[in-house]
């Protein structure tokens, strides 16, 4: 789009998508794509000037796990979606490869993800490497960042267990970000509604320019073919009126192609923003959640302390309450500070958020402003060019 280009254009580093390529792995099928990186300033993460590898669908999943990982509260570029069907179609791998070479534009633009180490491995390392990197950081990922069940070690077993029944209880701490995150939370699903409004209409505008187009198809045609029935000028200036429709119906499908490329598809991708907006607030919502499990199991641990402090024949069991109660204060003191670090990032990025959204709906309805003072003229123009002919007919002819 002219706004990620725009920003492209002063970028430390440039990613485009490329040459994609259908793939077979055993029985499975897969399409592949080139990813080529130039880096043009010096970054510590980046010791290479130019890189070219070949990735898959998956490998971008899995990069956008990492950055989820990494980067807790950021807003991430959205993915194209998955699809099950005409996955090789020509249209559908051609859209794709441009939605991923949005994707990268986009994280190499973003001020934070531009850091991530997962970002420098995927854009550079070779198969091999990044294979190995793969296999490493997942499974680190999985065991250290989500407190899930899949962990199989007791203490986690535990975490994800407190931090379940927190979030049911809704038992959370109360932190001072509280009303500006339900504002946040208001104003996305406000904007997510309009939004789905505005494209819901959008479409069936798009789709009424294509009806447009096969009317004066057809329109056309039936004024050439009465031309063709007259023998005198207006027979002539009849069929004038036919081949004018004519390219006036190639006219009015390119419009609504165009308008389905510069109005409708920013506005759908827009709408994949907002939920990985949402995905952000969720993760904030996901830390507030283990940071109040983890007070919850604070006060827990030193309520068992308290019951066997003092009591004779129980100095072994105080030791070990107390050994718990200083792991459990530990592990308070990580929760509230990777809380705190989520809070403010997603606080920022909601901020960056507004002031793109401001930046690129401008952009886009002034092309879509533009498309139509054109169209227009075009249109305009085609058929005063009919005036003259149709005024010079004689009606005494014949």
């Amino acid at each position: 789009t002219v706004e990620i280009k725009i920003r492209m254009s002063t970028a430390p580093v440039t990613v485009t998508v490329t040459d994609p390529a259908q793939q077979s792995e055993g029985m499975n099928k897969f399409t592949s794509y080139k990813v080529n990186t130039v880096v043009s300033s010096p970054l510590p993460n980046f010791p290479f000037q130019t890189a070219a590898v070949i990735r898959r669908y998956s490998d971008f999943v899995w990069l956008t796990t990492m950055l989820h990982n990494e980067y807790p509260g950021a807003i991430l570029p959205p993915l194209p979606e998955k699809q099950a069907v005409s996955r090789f179609s020509p249209e559908f791998v051609e859209g794709r490869r441009r939605m991923l070479d949005r994707f990268l534009q986009r994280v190499t633009l973003h001020p934070e993800l531009l850091n991530s180490p997962s970002l420098s491995t995927f854009l550079s390392a070779d198969d091999t490497a990044f294979s190995v990197a793969k296999a490493s950081k997942s499974s680190s990922s999985s065991s250290s960042s989500d407190g899930g069940p899949s962990a199989g070690k007791s203490g986690g077993m535990m975490k994800w267990f407190n931090e379940t029944k927190t979030s049911l209880s809704k038992d959370l701490v109360k932190t001072d970000d509280d009303d500006k995150f339900a504002e946040i939370a208001v104003y996305v699903d406000t904007l997510e509604n309009q939004m789905k409004t505005v494209i819901k209409h959008t479409q069936s505008l798009v789709k009424k320019g294509k009806e447009t187009a096969n009317g004066l198809y057809e329109f056309g045609l039936a004024f050439t073919l009465l031309g063709h029935s007259e023998s005198s000028s207006l027979g002539a200036a009849l069929t004038q009126v036919g081949h004018t429709a004519d390219s006036l119906a190639v006219l009015s499908a390119q419009q609504a192609e165009m308008e389905n490329a510069k109005f409708e598809d920013p506005l759908v991708d827009y709408v994949r923003l907002i939920a990985s907006v949402k995905a952000a607030l969720k993760q904030r919502e996901s830390k507030l959640v283990s940071y109040s499990a983890a007070s919850t199991d604070l006060a827990a641990k030193k309520a068992a302390l308290g019951k066997v402090s003092g009591v004779p024949g129980k100095e072994d069991k105080v030791a070990a309450a107390t050994a718990l109660v200083e792991a459990a204060g530990a592990a308070l003191e990580l929760e509230k500070s990777t809380y705190e670090a989520t809070a403010a990032r997603c606080l920022r990025e909601v901020e960056r958020f507004k002031r793109e959204k401001a930046d690129d709906m401008k952009k886009t309805v002034l092309d879509y402003i533009n498309l139509q003072v054109e169209f227009n003229k075009r249109m305009e123009e085609t058929w005063s060019k009919l005036v003259p002919q149709l005024e010079g007919v004689s009606v005494e002819e014949g």
